[in-house]
């Protein structure tokens, strides 16, 4: 039974649940936007830059796209196949078309544009590979970190790394989503595993694959997350110094690393810049170092401007929600295993060092998850082996048990389900789709999608396969009030537009169709047996307008 319950059982667990997230959740918010527009664009408009979503709504910081051109480009190619197996006989035909199954996956399945033409199919299902394809990345680099884990430390450490990631929400949540921070994560965690590997019949030397970690943490740097420069300071200097056998060995590592830092950094810089200043038309762009000016604390600082939070707030309020149980056992495992001091010291001064920066967000904590879960894995190991030894271990094992459980509780029953409920946006556009939009007497349908709206779900993948030109997006927030919306001049002539998606209460000349209700908030349950103790309340928060025939 326990040669059954490995890390490599509990990751595919991880990489199904990572999946069940895309299934339920397959929408996508204001901090993905960028690169889910641009992987949109990359597989729909390819060299037609100028209709590109960037070119109208660049965003506050320019960022790269490095990453949305590799994914882009094989999700392109996968969603080709899948659409090419999905529609190959009726049998594929009404097999994916099952939505219970499949949710946004069905749109693989082809239409016939005809007069009634309802524009139901939409290119979600590229958005929906696109994720899984991010997810199965994400779901490898950890595998790849929980091999080395158990390798050099144990099978049992990492089949309690690999439970302890299972039944936390943050990182299977977000594995998926195409977050600049995602993308960082994917590399880091794997140079992380090339760190912990002690190299034992390797031919390989140790201070190579040290000097391989460096360059693949220093290319993140440069490429897609700046502030990963506090994941590569400890790491660089640990290596570099603390697995010296002497003074000689220390020299040879100083510059080999510093050689590899180097290296890495410029080749991939000028990656950046040459990729980057095409898409962005502009003669020299690195987006890293247009996020580090804006950010830097000691700079123009302008990330003040979205929120504060306090100094100890990643200590206090961040951790203890991503990590769970694994926080506690994180600091057990500091104190009793001393081969995770190293890792336990580098993710503390990850921590340390960014909250000094006004601006926090769960998600600029992700590098340093494996380490935390590698740390608490250590010390929920320690207690498995000693729990006969004395009363005070057995009772911390099974309070380390339950904790499991009730971190898989809390994941499931409050944080999912909270999440869920965030795309409001995303369900108005796909409810719009399903409600059979008539065209008006321009031969087109014109809708208008709010800010709110555009920055909890509503992207192009949402919009319809193949409409020529038919549906008129408009996304644009320029308008004085709602009274320009049914009355400002078209190109074509014709005023106003025909459906509305925004998050008002009341619009003059529209009648509401639909409600598409989200998240607001959390509440004690007063109802016995008190089970789950918080409920999440939902309320409407977008509406679907249609203009009313008096006004049309």
């Amino acid at each position: 039974m326990r040669r059954f319950f490995t890390h490599q059982f509990f990751d595919c667990l991880f990489f199904l649940l990572v999946l069940s997230y895309v299934r339920i959740a397959p929408y996508t918010k204001v901090e993905e936007s960028f690169n889910t527009q641009a992987v949109h664009d990359v597989i729909f408009h390819a060299n037609e830059l100028d209709r590109w979503d960037h070119k109208e709504f660049p965003g506050v910081v320019p960022r790269t796209f490095v990453g949305p051109l590799l994914l882009g480009k094989t999700t392109k190619v996968i969603a080709r196949v899948m659409e090419s197996v999905a529609n190959s006989n009726a049998a594929t035909k009404s097999l994916f078309r099952n939505e219970r199954i499949w949710g946004e996956l069905k749109h693989v399945v082809e239409t016939t544009l005809n007069a009634e033409e309802t524009f139901e199919r939409t290119k979600m299902h590229y958005q929906v590979i696109m994720r899984m394809i991010l997810g199965a990345a994400s779901t490898f680099s950890l595998h790849r970190f929980h091999s080395v884990v158990g390798k050099n430390f144990g099978n049992g450490v990492a089949s309690c790394a690999s439970v302890l990631t299972l039944a936390q929400f943050h990182l299977a949540f977000y594995a998926s989503r195409p977050l600049p921070n995602i993308f960082a994560f994917v590399l880091t965690t794997f140079a992380l595993s090339l760190w912990l590997e002690e190299r034992k019949g390797l031919r390989i030397s140790r201070s190579v694959l040290d000097a391989m970690a460096v360059a693949l943490v220093s290319m993140v740097v440069v490429v897609f997350r700046c502030d990963n420069i506090l994941l590569l300071a400890p790491l660089g200097l640990h290596v570099t110094l603390f697995r010296a056998t002497g003074l000689y060995d220390a020299s040879l590592r100083i510059i080999g690393n510093v050689m590899s830092m180097v290296t890495a950094m410029v080749i991939f810089a000028y990656v950046s810049i040459t990729i980057d200043s095409k898409y962005w038309d502009k003669e020299y762009l690195w987006p890293e170092w247009e996020v580090l000016s804006f950010n830097n604390p000691m700079g123009a600082n302008q990330s003040q401007q979205y929120g504060t939070k306090p100094f100890l707030w990643y200590a206090y309020s961040a951790l203890p929600r991503m990590l769970l149980i694994a926080y506690p056992l994180s600091m057990y495992g500091f104190m009793y295993e001393r081969r995770c001091r190293p890792a336990f010291a580098i993710a503390s001064f990850f921590v340390f060092a960014y909250s000094f920066l006004g601006h926090k967000e769960l998600r600029f904590l992700f590098p340093i998850l494996p380490l935390f879960n590698f740390c608490a894995a250590c010390g929920m190991h320690r207690l498995n082996l000693n729990r006969k030894k004395s009363t005070v271990v057995t009772l911390l094992h099974a309070l380390a048990w339950l904790g499991v459980l009730f971190s898989c509780a809390i994941s499931v029953g409050l944080f999912a389900n909270a999440s869920v409920a965030n795309y409001p946006g995303g369900e108005a556009l796909a409810a719009f789709h399903q409600l059979t939009p008539e065209r008006g007497a321009s031969g087109r349908v014109r809708i208008h999608i709010d800010n709110h709206c555009a920055q909890t779900g509503a992207s192009r993948f949402g919009q319809v396969y193949h409409d020529h030109n038919v549906i008129l997006y408009n996304k644009r927030s320029d308008y004085g009030d709602e009274s320009h919306l049914r009355a400002m001049l078209h190109d074509d002539g014709s005023r106003g537009y025909d459906w509305l998606i925004n998050e008002n209460e009341d619009i003059p000349g529209y009648e509401s169709v639909r409600d598409i209700s989200g998240f607001t908030g959390v509440q004690l349950n007063k109802k016995f047996p008190f089970w789950p103790p918080l409920l999440v309340k939902r309320d409407v928060r977008v509406k679907v307008w249609k203009r009313s025939n008096e006004q049309e």
